[in-house]
């Protein structure tokens, strides 16, 4: 039986799994994946694939690991997915409720279903079809399921690079490729970085009653027309890249100041985030910003306007990329013209993923997404994912490792 054929025999099965895994909370914060690890590891053994491993830096935050050892000495493919999920929000705000996955008009509908339970559990039946169909394959499938992308990745991906050690010729992360069209959009090949940083405005805390009276800095006022400046004279230093013109700056994502009524507002804050190109780096990057506001700092000489990065590694996530011309970017091309007819378009995921810890940290060229899903839906209500598109997934993800493997 060919493996495409093994996955559409067992479409059901495969669907029931996603939405187990819907079911089965592992919001990040608070960040407890042992729920949801014991899923999937009682589906592996469901799926006579025994022999797999738990790597946890802490107990709660395990990562199941699975090799699918070939008959050569060929390079070894990691398929790769994370298990934890964005915390749900505003309730409110879902259709359905988001730990009850439902199906409607094609779509599983659920927190995690498109970031990235779907695309979990299509690796899990991709390797699986391989394994029962005894595909022959001259190097290892390296399966990992791992836990704390959807915060700082300490546990997740940067232990597995670094403690672990992990090792792999090449690694496919199953982020959400669709944006604005279809699923499998696109094939993204670069993974763009991240730095988080808080700009803080200290003014007059005092009784709100003198205001009138007495000198004072409004903190809120102040850091206001701070936010407004930043987004319109904040000049980043970058060089384009091909697959993606520039870095995206989202100032504001956080809000905070005063005290309440009666108490005139001392201090004043906003986080936010800028999401970064290949060449670009911390020390620049905070060079623009100390310049900037500096600038804006002179209009305001009684008050005072900080900065401050996040800790690390919410400082930097470093951007990363893999070159078009790698073998298993063809194979995944030439997978998805096979089951969808069609080659997505080369592009760059426009947010951090853990390509920033297997790439740049353990050496593992890392290609950032391809998978079902979009990227829009995700970390918001009424998140979805398109059913068929859970099972072209493990076709392609299959037929591409076949491909990149192949004697």
């Amino acid at each position: 039986m060919m493996t495409t054929d093994w996955i559409r025999k067992h479409r059901d099965d495969l669907i029931d799994f996603v939405m187990e895994l819907v079911a089965t909370p592992s919001p990040n914060l608070p960040g407890d994946e042992r729920a949801v690890a014991k899923a999937i590891t009682a589906h592996l053994r469901r799926l006579d694939m025994d022999g797999f491993e738990i790597a946890a830096k802490e107990p709660h935050r395990p990562n199941v690991i699975y090799r699918l050892a070939g008959r050569g000495d060929g390079p070894t493919l990691m398929l790769c997915g994370h298990s934890d999920t964005k915390p749900v929000g505003d309730g409110e705000q879902w259709r359905s409720d988001p730990m009850k996955p439902v199906i409607r008009d094609g779509k599983m509908y659920g927190l995690g279903t498109t970031d990235m339970k779907g695309a979990v559990a299509a690796m899990i039946y991709a390797v699986a079809a391989l394994k029962q169909t005894d595909a022959p394959l001259h190097g290892d499938v390296l399966l990992v399921v791992n836990a704390d992308e959807e915060r700082t990745m300490t546990c997740g991906s940067e232990f597995l690079a670094t403690d672990y050690g992990i090792k792999a010729d090449v690694c496919l992360l199953g982020e959400p490729s669709g944006i604005d069209g279809p699923e499998f959009e696109f094939l993204h090949l670069l993974s763009r970085g991240l730095s988080c940083f808080t700009v803080r405005v200290l003014g007059t805390q005092m009784h709100s009653s003198l205001s009138d009276r007495m000198p004072s800095v409004n903190a809120s006022i102040v850091m206001g027309e701070v936010l407004h400046r930043l987004d319109r004279e904040l000049k980043l230093t970058f060089e384009p890249h091909p697959l993606c013109a520039s870095p995206t700056t989202n100032l504001g994502v956080r809000i905070e100041g005063g005290v309440g009524y009666g108490v005139y507002p001392g201090s004043a804050a906003f986080q936010s985030d800028i999401r970064t190109l290949p060449g670009m780096s911390r020390d620049q990057l905070e060079r623009d910003l100390r310049s900037c506001l500096e600038s804006i700092s002179r209009d305001y000489p009684k008050a005072r306007i900080d900065l401050t990065f996040e800790e690390p590694p919410l400082d930097w996530f470093a951007p990363s990329q893999v070159e078009a011309d790698h073998p298993l970017v063809g194979a995944l091309l030439d997978a998805a013209q096979q089951v969808l007819g069609r080659r997505p378009e080369l592009s760059a995921f426009p947010g951090g993923t853990d390509a920033k810890n297997f790439q740049v940290e353990a050496g593992i060229p890392t290609i950032p997404s391809f998978g079902p899903g979009w990227l829009p839906l995700a970390h918001g209500p009424n998140e979805c994912v398109g059913v068929e598109a859970i099972v072209q997934a493990a076709q392609m993800y299959a037929i591409a490792a076949m491909s990149y493997l192949r004697a």
